[in-house]
């Protein structure tokens, strides 16, 4: 069995909260406040409830959310009644004064004080939380919206009253956990401390657990999610947005505070405390503390401490550990034993997962896998500057030579046959090593003449560094990242293209992704093997190594969806207000005649028409990544809803169809797919099934909030008692009181397995408990293990667990890698042509409005 980091809990264990019932006059009221901008300079906009909340929480030094009160989604949040909630009663003059106060601030002085009076009149309840909820006895538990946010609190403030005990040795550590006004546990008085000599730096990080009330398929409880993360901390202001402080008044809670950036008189960046936490406080007669120098923050000294931004450089790695994981795990089921708790396990099937093809497509299956393409020919096109990079590529191609010993030998600017099927070309292009933009359409001009009929694919070296040098920083330049651009300009001549990067000169040999075959045999370059690997997959190369791992006896068209709503991306203020859904659809076609290979098609929404995998995703980049008017709720979901149905009405109708689609993106499009639903509402692909016709719809859920942590595999014989034992590869399941199924895989990641000590440390140690002697090892990213759970919303009359096992197949034998995706392979191809896309999380709308020319760093 696989245990994990979730647990049910019975609905009298969530405790009693204190509500304030806020009816529509509150939300008429509220929708009389002007747009305003944050406090200081930022872009004007709608007050958001969150920002009152953020400011109550400031005066409390408590957890409030306030929210409207419906168990539907809302699009419209003001044009319902609403509750304010929180832990314990406000003081009533704080109350009004902090309301009265952050209000004369949105309005920019003007003291109107509409909001105050009617949340004062409020009458105070203090309901059981279990009382909310609903659906229950049919495994289908809801709540209003605000309830998942405020179920965690008790359980958070009952785990937060024992200290967590870390075995280290004969000795045991106490860890103290201290709640914040988001609900999280922070290890505030146990910090990891790493310092390094050259270059001198010293970074540090706390331990943060983060709780989330979810839901899992045909349960009648509810499932509360344990998530660990290690917080590393900045030791200067610029561009932080979050901070942690110590509350003046309630020493138990730290206050947890969006913050934003301005230019103070002497022109320097400094931080202020969004929603005009400052301005409430001092009408309250509390004094804010001080902001911390950056010296401060950099010694760890005064009340505050902030979060790094982003992914950054840092001498502290990311990640807990799998040991942490297994001790979090045991001390929360001894900690909370009433009402009991149930940890949720994952019992073992008899159905093992095979990986019995591994590596690049052979040699002797090459052109039987390029006929997938749909092309007679297919040409390879790289694209190089630096002579070792040439030579790495004509290494890696030399496997499909009759001299696979030896490097490819040819010259540029003519075709060298490799096989009956593809051909590959050289090209020196000396713009790539430009440090600024280029005009790729005039550079690419000799493509043109190759427009013969052939399927092109471009392998392209990249020389951009997210690192710049030293010299580079001092001197103030930073290279330009040419991939956008150029792939860009490849999709406009029908040319999919993977990218290569330069060696560094800390890596001559390749060494850092490199391994040993046997003693004295040489290294191979796996970053230039993989990238030909994933420049064959965009061709659409698929060889019979999925066809192996599945029985498919009806042929059926094996679909996957994949949904993601983008934002423009950009450091214009208001860049984010306008969204657009990106929608990729592929189909693979699966044939039991050896001679067929399975072939990959993409649709193509310009031509609304599916067509091979290259030419379509050719076709997708070369337009906007997404669709305006499309979108997760109300008219927009059935828009998406409806293109996608009718993108599934052109293929051929005389086939079955499996459908994968990815739960948390897709669940609001097909209501069916909703815990709350599941099965009983739309799903993709209605319209197609009948009486002959087989559709099937399996949801896949990788969400890191959603889907249980694995924390071990309790029937492994354990090998070294620290170390928890990794899951096995085969499939997992779990039926509920209530009949229904779901399953589950869980692997480690191929860091935890194959790099030693420096891979696996996490599942030895703890941060907490690392020797000193091995105190480098902070450094690493400590991984744990990672799950996808499947389920089953329409079997289309197969056999549901069939299905999660074809699903679960299909992502652990993958084409281009050698490891398990988290999504089954026609999923996997969706979202890798999304990424493709030049204008992935990047700017694809342009702003309706031109930037105002106030300075602001909120949006850095």
């Amino acid at each position: 069995m696989i245990s994990t980091l979730a647990f049910l809990f019975p609905h009298t264990a969530f405790g009693k909260i204190t509500l304030y019932p806020l009816n529509r006059e509150f939300g008429e009221a509220w929708s009389t406040l002007p747009s305003y901008g944050d406090a200081k300079n930022g872009k004007p906009r709608r007050p958001p409830y969150a920002g009152l909340a953020s400011a109550l929480s400031a005066v409390s030094g408590q957890p409030v959310v306030l929210m409207p009160h419906s168990y539907e989604p809302v699009d419209d949040e003001f044009a319902q009644p609403a509750v304010a909630v929180t832990t314990r009663p406000f003081d009533a003059w704080t109350l009004s004064t902090a309301v009265r106060e952050w209000e004369r601030c949105v309005r920019k002085g003007e003291d109107a004080n509409m909001l105050a009076p009617l949340l004062a009149a409020a009458e105070v309840e203090h309901p059981d939380l279990a009382s909310y909820v609903r659906g229950a006895e049919d495994g289908t538990p809801h709540a209003p919206g605000w309830f998942y946010r405020v179920a965690a609190w008790n359980f958070a403030q009952r785990l937060a009253r024992t200290s967590l005990p870390v075995p280290n040795g004969p000795r045991t550590r106490r860890i103290r956990w201290r709640m914040d006004t988001n609900g999280s546990l922070i290890s505030w008085d146990d910090v990891t401390k790493r310092t390094t000599l050259k270059p001198k730096r010293t970074g540090y990080a706390l331990h943060k657990l983060d709780f989330r009330v979810v839901t899992q398929p045909g349960e009648p409880l509810f499932a509360l999610h344990v998530l660990p993360t290690f917080s590393r901390l900045a030791t200067h202001w610029a561009s932080t947005r979050t901070v942690f402080i110590e509350h003046g008044t309630n020493k138990t809670t730290l206050l947890r505070m969006p913050i934003g950036h301005t230019k103070n008189g002497d022109g320097q960046w400094v931080p202020y405390a969004r929603n005009y936490a400052a301005e409430v406080l001092e009408a309250c007669g509390m004094d804010f503390t001080a902001w911390p120098t950056n010296d401060d923050l950099a010694a760890l000294r005064g009340q505050m401490r902030a979060l790094v931004p982003a992914p950054v450089p840092h001498v502290l790695g990311k990640g807990v550990g799998t040991r942490f994981n297994k001790i979090l795990a045991d001390h929360i089921n001894e900690t909370i034993k009433r009402p009991k708790i149930v940890q949720v396990g994952f019992e073992t099937t008899p159905i093992e997962l095979t990986r019995p093809t591994k590596g690049a497509i052979a040699r002797t299956d090459l052109d039987h896998a390029l006929a997938a393409t749909g092309s007679e020919t297919v040409r390879i096109i790289a694209l190089y500057n630096d002579g070792t990079t040439r030579k790495r590529m004509t290494e890696a191609l030399a496997p499909y030579t009759n001299t696979p010993d030896r490097p490819l030998d040819c010259g540029d600017h003519d075709d060298h046959r490799l096989s009956e099927r593809l051909i590959v070309r050289f090209h020196r292009l000396r713009a790539l090593d430009r440090a600024d933009r280029v005009d790729w359409d005039d550079e690419l001009y000799f493509l043109d003449q190759l427009e013969d009929g052939t399927l092109n694919g471009a392998w392209v070296e990249t020389i951009w560094n997210p690192k710049p040098t030293k010299r580079e920083r001092e001197a103030g330049q930073y290279r330009h990242d040419h991939k956008r651009e150029l792939r860009r300009a490849l999709y406009e001549r029908g040319i999919v293209s993977q990218f290569l990067a330069r060696q560094t000169a800390s890596e001559p040999d390749g060494t850092a992704e490199s391994e040993t075959d046997g003693e004295g045999e040489p290294t191979k370059d796996y970053k230039a093997i993989n990238a030909l690997r994933d420049l064959l997959f965009r061709l659409g190369c698929v060889d019979d190594r999925l066809r192996h791992v599945t029985d498919l006896a009806d042929e059926p068209i094996l679909v996957g969806i994949h949904l993601r709503q983008q934002r423009i991306s950009n450091r214009r203020p208001g860049a984010a207000d306008r969204t657009q859904m990106v929608e990729v659809l592929t189909a693979l076609h699966t044939s039991n005649d050896p001679a067929r290979p399975w072939h990959m098609d993409s649709y193509d929404h310009s031509t609304h028409d599916w067509r091979p995998q290259a030419a379509a995703e050719a076709a997708f980049g070369r337009g906007t990544i997404g669709r305006e008017g499309h979108a997760r709720h109300e008219e927009g979901a059935l828009l998406a809803r409806q293109h996608i149905d009718s993108a599934l009405k052109i293929l051929p109708s005389d086939r079955p169809l499996i459908i994968f689609v990815d739960t948390e993106a897709c669940r609001t499009i097909w209501p069916g797919l909703q815990n709350v639903r599941f099965g009983k509402g739309p799903l993709p692909g209605d319209d197609l099934r009948t009486p002959t016709r087989s559709v099937a719809v399996i949801a896949i859920n990788t969400s890191y909030g959603e889907v249980p942590t694995p924390v071990e595999n309790t029937a492994s014989p354990r090998k070294n008692p620290k170390r928890p034992p990794k899951p096995q590869d085969r499939l997992y399941r779990r039926t509920t009181s209530t009949g229904h199924t779901s399953w589950y895989i869980a692997q480690a990641s191929r860091t935890y397995e194959g790099f030693g000590q420096a891979g696996s440390i996490g599942g030895i140690y703890t941060r907490f408990t690392l020797p000193e002697d091995e105190w480098a090892l902070q450094r690493k990213d400590w991984h744990s293990f990672t799950a996808t759970q499947l389920a089953v919303p329409h079997a289309g009359g197969r056999d549901p667990q069939h299905l999660a096992a074809l699903a679960a197949q299909l992502c652990h034998q993958s084409l281009a890698w050698d490891a398990r995706t988290r999504h089954p392979f026609p999923l996997h191809v969706a979202g890798a042509m999304d990424r493709a896309h030049p204008e992935y999380r990047g700017p694809s709308i342009e702003p309706s409005i031109t930037p105002e020319a106030d300075e602001t760093q909120d949006d850095v």
